[in-house]
């Protein structure tokens, strides 16, 4: 989800991982989603945090403050979106941009009891916000909600604290025309073993490598945050510890011996790319573009920078295998990051902010928005021109969804539900250092403990 995700940044860093981290410095940076994970559309974004007002002082109603977290030339997008509201109802709105320090920002905020009348959620409005938030569930636009996003955005009493404009989706993009030139049936990977023989198959062809992946810039969590819901939460396993691990009770010494099993494997098989140490995500994304790599695993925000280095590029979405051969596929699915909004409980202006969230979910102003977040639009009402990339990636969405139909399990991103905030980072840390040193067994010990050591620090073990 991406989708960026804004995590926390308790991290342990082990000697093996500080080798790479010149590499790290030197790489290019591009930013996405997950995360908290999290999205792609954070890329050249600055520290700065701004305040603009949508209207000048004359014709006021009444002024309400929004915060919002984009810093990309897309914000001038939003911010027009807003003065558009403000010239036809009269209603002032100020916004808050926290940039990079939006999460900081609204954690004091938070904890001060001074939060802004409406916010972006970045992926954690059931999780972390909805003790402030207001119940939305019983708005006009409700009805809009994609069905598999709704239930993830929803608590166990049917509550639901957002608009949400987009939908960010965890899966694995892949170059249909390299699978094809394989001899790889792509709706036919309904397991790992599966997804192994397909590597198999691309690796022997010779043409491209199996797996796209890059440690120098984040981006390595996604990783790890597409097998482990397949191995420890999916709702169709027989040994589900999803439960264990939210409460605490996860042994990750006793239980996590199969946490690094896939990405040691795929090292010893050949089937990641040679530069994957030194890449970036802009390298994955140019490689699948290009026909040079097979799959990746990621967010789905990811396709557009695809597109952008070969339009005519032939890209898919697969939901994640199941570890058993009667298992579900698996979509980590959440709230995009820069376009779900929800309203604080105790602001004084309820009224200005419903009409403000009915506002943005016009299809006309929602379409908008979409753009500017990179996602999914988790409103069915939203129609997108054919010439945008949000619809190729919702197109592909939507085959993947048919192709799957009956046989998919949708679950909130894996490091936001089951992991304590602050885990993004130590999946990246912990691959890395399974991975960088081209000794994944017998780095094994060290990035498991790397685990272990901080979920039981952040969980407060």
């Amino acid at each position: 989800m991406c989708f960026i995700f804004w995590k926390g940044e308790v991290i342990t860093m082990k000697k093996r991982y500080l080798k790479i981290m010149s590499v790290m410095l030197c790489a290019a940076m591009c930013s996405s989603l997950a995360a908290c994970g999290s999205g792609d559309s954070s890329e050249g974004s600055s520290d700065s945090s701004t305040e603009s007002s949508s209207s000048s002082d004359s014709g006021k109603k009444k002024g309400l403050e929004i915060a919002y977290n984009l810093t990309t030339e897309d914000f001038s997008v939003f911010e027009g979106i807003i003065n558009d509201f403000t010239e036809e109802t009269g209603i002032d709105v100020t916004i808050y941009n926290g940039g990079d320090d939006y999460e900081s920002a609204m954690k004091t905020r938070m904890s001060s009891g001074d939060l802004p009348d409406m916010w972006v959620t970045h992926g954690w409005s059931v999780i972390r916000y909805s003790e402030y938030m207001m119940d939305l569930s019983d708005q006009p636009w409700v009805e809009n909600i994609d069905a598999g996003l709704k239930d993830v955005i929803s608590n166990d009493n049917g509550e639901l604290f957002i608009l949400p404009i987009t939908q960010a989706v965890a899966g694995i993009m892949y170059n249909k025309d390299v699978l094809e030139d394989a001899g790889v049936d792509a709706t036919q990977i309904r397991t790992w073993d599966d997804f192994d023989a397909a590597c198999k198959a691309i690796k022997d062809k010779g043409e491209a490598s199996p797996i796209e992946m890059c440690l120098a810039d984040g981006f390595d969590s996604y990783m790890l945050e597409g097998i482990w819901p397949t191995l420890y939460s999916n709702e169709d396993l027989s040994d589900n510890k999803g439960e264990a691990l939210k409460d605490g009770t996860f042994d990750w010494q006793k239980d996590g011996s199969d946490a690094f099993e896939k990405p040691t494997e795929w090292y010893e098989n050949g089937y990641l790319n040679e530069d994957y140490v030194s890449g970036s995500k802009d390298d994955v994304c140019k490689a699948l573009a290009n026909g040079e790599g097979a799959f990746a695993i990621y967010s789905t925000e990811m396709i557009p920078s695809i597109l952008a280095y070969n339009a005519d590029a032939n890209i898919g979405i697969l939901p994640l295998p199941s570890k058993e051969k009667d298992g579900a596929s698996y979509f980590g699915t959440g709230e995009g990051n820069f376009s779900c909004f929800g309203i604080w409980k105790d602001t004084k202006y309820e009224d200005e902010c419903k009409q403000l969230l009915e506002y943005l979910a016009q299809p006309e102003i929602a379409v908008q928005i979409v753009k500017i977040d990179g996602g999914i639009p988790g409103l069915t009402n939203i129609e997108l021109d054919e010439s945008d990339q949000a619809a190729y990636t919702t197109n592909a969405f939507k085959e993947a969804q048919s192709q799957f139909d009956g046989d998919l399990i949708y679950d909130n991103f894996f490091d936001r539900e089951y992991l304590p905030s602050g885990m993004w980072s130590v999946m990246a840390d912990a691959t890395s250092t399974l991975l960088a040193d081209g000794d994944p067994k017998g780095a094994n010990e060290e990035a498991l403990s790397m685990v272990a050591d901080n979920y039981n620090d952040l969980m407060g073990n």
